[in-house]
């Protein structure tokens, strides 16, 4: 190879070299810029107020004012809310006895969404102050000087708290167009349940098991007119 080869030929290597040197300098210079960027945006949304809760939004709380929800629920203004423990907040707010079930999100930018779904009421129990009202899972959560049209005022021996429980899974198993003919419910023991009719008629329910089988049994029954609709025992009902 003549000297001007060698010289070219150097002069190729040196440039290659120069630019493998520019590249590796850019890459890294991008790289740095990257992890800059995303150090950035953890701080922005983890350790900044600039996400920072400033607002909680409430819905479906009736029976509770939604500030005595705020108050409850506790979020701190200004947490991140990329943080916020949701399930935390969500807890606190279940502890209400008029909430059935509630759901906690993250409103970006700045808001937290707490929608509560509120218990119904089935029916009112009598005590010497008032009635309780409660849900078909026999939960206590509201109280009332007088039951409120279309619940089913109950009796229940020494205001039981289990009994309550068997009389909300009784009145929840009727479909509703039976539970409207129901104007009272009693229960003086577990397997001691009676239903009174808006005709005068009674059911003797017996106790809470199989509830939903003694309703299906109930609705054929009433086809027949009696004074008396027996299901304490489903397979082998009785009318007189």
């Amino acid at each position: 190879m003549t000297a001007t080869g060698v010289r070219d030929a150097t002069g190729r290597i040196d440039l290659r070299r120069r630019q493998g040197r520019r590249r590796r300098g850019l890459l890294a210079l991008l790289f740095a810029g990257v992890i800059a960027l995303i150090g950035g945006l953890g701080w922005l949304v983890l350790g900044s107020d600039v996400l920072g809760v400033k607002a909680v939004e409430v819905q479906g709380s009736t029976l509770v004012s939604a500030d005595r929800v705020r108050e409850l629920a506790a979020v701190p203004a200004g947490v991140p809310l990329a943080t916020l423990d949701l399930d935390a907040v969500a807890e606190r707010v279940a502890g209400l006895p008029s909430v059935e079930r509630v759901s906690v999100a993250r409103q970006w930018p700045n808001t937290v969404g707490i929608t509560i779904t509120e218990r119904t009421a089935l029916i009112a129990v009598e005590t010497p102050g008032g009635y309780w009202l409660a849900d078909a899972s026999g939960v206590v959560f509201d109280s009332a000087t007088k039951p409120p049209k279309g619940l089913v005022v109950a009796r229940v021996a020494s205001g039981d708290q289990r009994l309550i429980r068997d009389l909300g899974t009784v009145t929840g198993a009727l479909p509703a167009a039976l539970r409207a003919k129901v104007q009272r419910a009693a229960a003086q023991s577990a397997d001691d349940i009676t239903l009174t009719l808006s005709g005068g008629a009674t059911v003797v329910w017996g106790g809470a098991e199989q509830s939903e089988l003694k309703a299906q049994v109930l609705a054929v029954l009433m086809k027949t007119e009696a004074r008396v609709y027996d299901v304490s025992a489903p397979s082998h009902p009785t009318t007189r």
